[in-house]
């Protein structure tokens, strides 16, 4: 990890400055810019995808006005002999990036990924920087983005770490944005006359919260050099305005002005415009101009939903009529009735001229009914709802009349709601019995601001927010949106009602439609948020937060809808009865122990075969058979394993009673020690095995030099056969093993262990003998005396009156 950290910050401060260098002539080329500013590089690990939480996840702050960002990755290995892998980035504004990870992975039918502005590039690692990834961003939105990155998969192969060398992948990412120099601000209600400084020159707009229409009104534009006017010549050679971002030559949308001359004007109309947000100018010039600008709004106010505030539209709706129009006053005079018993009464307005009208706004300015709708967190994470507000009550009932359509808006914030699934659920509360009229409600979802409504119809940007009820045949209709983008969100209602398919007045008072508005984990509601064949997962990225789903096999899909294989339950269980019952090859080593009076050691077994068993029937992503948590279960599938090699050698060495017990004492202290301190490395299985393996071999040397008898041990086919059974476990577990084959070569490596405890456990142990010649007065012969058996599987020491007699047996 250290030489992937520091080969990857030294390549990303490399390519860094490669890229200032190579990027500071915008300095010069790009008009009103001030200078490039870098965010600081950012390296994470990559892995091959398998589910959302092998994605590695960067964060970057833009600030506002910014001309260009520009994102760098570099991609590398630790080794140059390392396989080269495919790096996939995903880069998007706002939210987390929604990871199709193949063409053939497909989200469930109401779920709409807004993924089109998510950018997408690939590039290879290299051990030596070779390849830099660039994706370069005009006019990018302010705020928060993120970036997605991961390899493509492969069948990796399952290496015991620390005993081959695992190649390991890393990323690092650099943001360099050139921001735009301090801009004018346009005053709003008032007529200006502004001064180009480049020939590219930006101004920004303040619209506030409450606006429903902005209108920029640009005409006399001149020549600030007395020897270049002509009424005739185009002082003005293009103009562009813009939303939040700021508007870039060649890079936005036309807007078919053309030249403007010194007698030429035109005016932006923007309906529903974004609120609480900056609209950028920009004006292109061959010289320094002077225009004449006025920028004007129409307002309209958000209210929230109850008997009271409905009064109080009203009186505002009442104040309004005194300066609208004649034929606008007739239609409005019923709303100013304050003594109406029915809150719906007080909703039925028979008049398609619902709005409010200020003195100089034109007759197109229509506000039609706003409600905020009110945010109820609650304990979980990603777990939030949305309410109408009344003085005294919260509801998700909605009353609806043909006479205009409702707006309701929402917030989505940032972090605490883009990581989950945005669930917005209408439904109609009609019955066929309750009119003979058709009533069909449309409603748009837009994101930044409202529909569009242009008369009394609803127009909606994107199809695929478009939903439409009827009380004939469709009383619900609902959508999901993973990972939703924090700003603030539109719900436009219309009702409409048609008699042999023409429409007309609704005999209906009101037409009560229910807002359901969540944000959930993951994809489905309730508890199983992943259907039955995915767990939810929450991951946490330092300080980012999200949910996903994780597939069991045979599943894929974002909400695990997408069926692999048609026999995916019987292939998952057959895994589990493998590497379960494989286990049960010990049984003939428990019963060998046993039978031989080899207690610890049986018990051992036994502890080693239902550790195994139990870890690997919890180790499942499609079951959940396990007995306790699974860091539990896993240690003692460890401990276990290596205890069992242990006792076994200490039970070759044939050592006294008392040094039998000593020594398993210490082994299962230092291989506590060990797997506690890291399970998976090669030290927790290496060291103890090499102790292990001098306590036996150690004890042979030694009474072999002390009997000046070096002959070659008994059962030592057997011990060879034992050894070798071993051998070959360890090279399938080391060498062959792989992801995709890890049911198969597992099993083997549980049957094969299991049988070589057969050929390396000693033969019982033997009544002592009764020789009173046998001298155990001094400490060397203690060794030398290590049985006192008449049955030896390798040699027995005798010690006659004038030598030592060796009886091999």
């Amino acid at each position: 990890m250290t030489v992937i950290f520091e080969k990857c910050v030294f390549s990303i401060q490399s390519f860094f400055y490669f890229s200032f260098f190579s990027q500071i002539y915008l300095l010069f080329l790009l008009p009103g810019t001030l200078c490039i500013i870098p965010e600081a590089s950012q390296e994470s690990i990559l892995q091959p995808f398998k589910s959302y939480s092998d994605v590695a996840m960067f964060h970057y702050n833009v600030p506002k006005e910014v001309f260009r960002a520009t994102w760098q990755f570099a991609a590398f290995t630790d080794q140059p002999n390392c396989p080269q892998r495919k790096v996939h980035i995903h880069l998007r504004w706002g939210s987390y990036p929604v990871l199709p990870i193949d063409n053939m992975t497909t989200f469930p039918t109401n779920m709409y990924p807004l993924n089109n502005d998510t950018l997408v590039i690939s590039t290879d690692t290299y051990f030596e920087p070779e390849s830099i990834a660039v994706i370069p961003v005009y006019g990018p939105q302010a705020g928060d983005w993120f970036v997605a990155a991961y390899l493509s998969p492969w069948d990796k192969k399952v290496q015991q770490q620390g005993l081959f060398h695992k190649c390991h992948y890393s990323i690092g990412s650099i943001a360099l944005w050139v921001e735009a120099s301090a801009i004018e601000n346009v005053p709003v209600g008032y007529q200006t006359t502004l001064k180009t400084k480049e020939t590219s020159s930006y101004y920004k707009i303040y619209v506030p919260s409450g606006i429903s229409t902005l209108r920029v009104y640009i005409w006399g534009c001149n020549f600030t050099v007395h020897s270049l006017r002509n009424v005739h010549k185009p002082c003005i050679k293009n103009v562009a305005l813009q939303g939040r971002v700021l508007p870039i030559f060649n890079n936005t949308p036309p807007s078919n002005i053309g030249n403007l001359t010194m007698l030429d004007s035109y005016m932006f109309t923007i309906f529903s415009p974004y609120e609480d947000s900056y609209y950028y100018l920009l004006i292109i010039s061959d010289s320094i101009v002077e225009f004449n600008i006025k920028v004007s709004v129409s307002e309209c106010p958000i209210k929230l939903m109850g008997k009271q505030n409905v009064e109080q539209y009203s009186l505002i709706t009442e104040q309004f009529t005194q300066i609208s129009e004649t034929n606008i006053k007739q239609n409005q005079t019923t709303v100013s009735n304050h003594n109406r018993s029915s809150f719906y009464n007080l909703m039925d307005l028979r008049t398609n001229q619902f709005y409010i009208q200020t003195e100089n706004s034109n007759t197109e300015d229509k506000c039609f009914p706003r409600y905020q709708l009110v945010r109820v967190k609650h304990s979980q994470i990603f777990s939030t709802s949305y309410l109408l507000q009344g003085k005294e009550w919260l509801t998700p009932w909605l009353a609806l009349t043909d006479s205009y359509p409702v707006i309701t808006q929402f917030n989505i914030l940032p972090f605490v709601d883009i990581g989950g699934t945005l669930d917005i659920n209408i439904h109609l509360e009609m019955y066929k019995t309750m009119t003979k009229q058709l009533i069909v409600v449309t409603v748009c979802i837009q994101k930044g601001h409202a529909s569009n409504i242009l008369e009394n119809k609803i127009i909606c940007e994107d199809e695929k927010l478009f939903m439409n009820l009827s009380s004939l045949n469709k009383h619900d209709e609902s959508i999901l949106i993973p990972y939703p983008q924090p700003d603030t969100w539109y719900i436009s209602l219309q009702a409409t009602c048609y008699l042999n398919n023409h429409p007309v007045n609704c005999e209906m008072e009101e037409i009560l439609v229910s807002l359901n508005v969540h944000i959930r984990q993951c994809v489905f509601p309730g508890k199983n948020s992943c259907g039955r064949n995915g767990i939810c997962q929450e991951i946490h990225r330092d300080l980012l937060v999200y949910t996903a789903c994780n597939c069991h096999e045979g599943y894929k899909g974002w909400g695990c809808t997408d069926i692999i294989t048609t026999n995916s339950g019987n292939s998952v269980i057959t895994r589990i009865l493998m590497l379960t019952l494989s286990n049960g090859f010990f049984i003939p080593a428990i019963y060998l122990a046993v039978k031989r009076e080899f207690y610890t050691e049986g018990l051992i077994y036994l502890s080693t075969m239902l550790s195994s068993a139990l870890y690997h029937a919890c180790d499942q992503l499609t079951t959940n058979y396990c007995i306790t948590k699974f860091e539990v279960l896993q240690y003692c599938d460890f401990f276990s394993s290596i205890l069992a090699f242990w006792v076994t050698l200490v039970a070759m060495a044939e050592l006294p009673i008392h040094l039998v017990s000593l020594c398993n004492m210490f082994g299962a202290l230092l291989i506590a020690f060990e797997v506690q301190s890291d399970r998976t490395s090669l030290n927790s299985i290496s060291i103890p095995l090499i102790i292990g393996i001098i306590i036996p071999v150690g004890t042979y040397i030694y009474r072999s030099y002390r009997t000046k008898n070096w002959k070659r041990p008994n059962r030592l086919s057997k011990l060879l056969i034992g050894s070798l059974l071993a051998g070959v476990g360890f090279l399938l577990f080391s060498m062959i093993e792989t992801e995709a084959n890890y049911q198969y070569i597992h099993s083997i490596w549980h049957m094969i262990i299991a049988i070589s405890l057969l050929f390396l456990l000693p033969p019982a142990r033997t009544q002592p003998l009764n020789n009173s010649n046998i001298s155990s007065s001094s400490e060397d012969t203690e060794l030398l005396d290590y049985k006192d058996y008449l049955d030896s599987p390798v040699f027995t020491v005798i010690n006659g009156q004038d030598n030592l007699l060796i009886a091999s047996r």
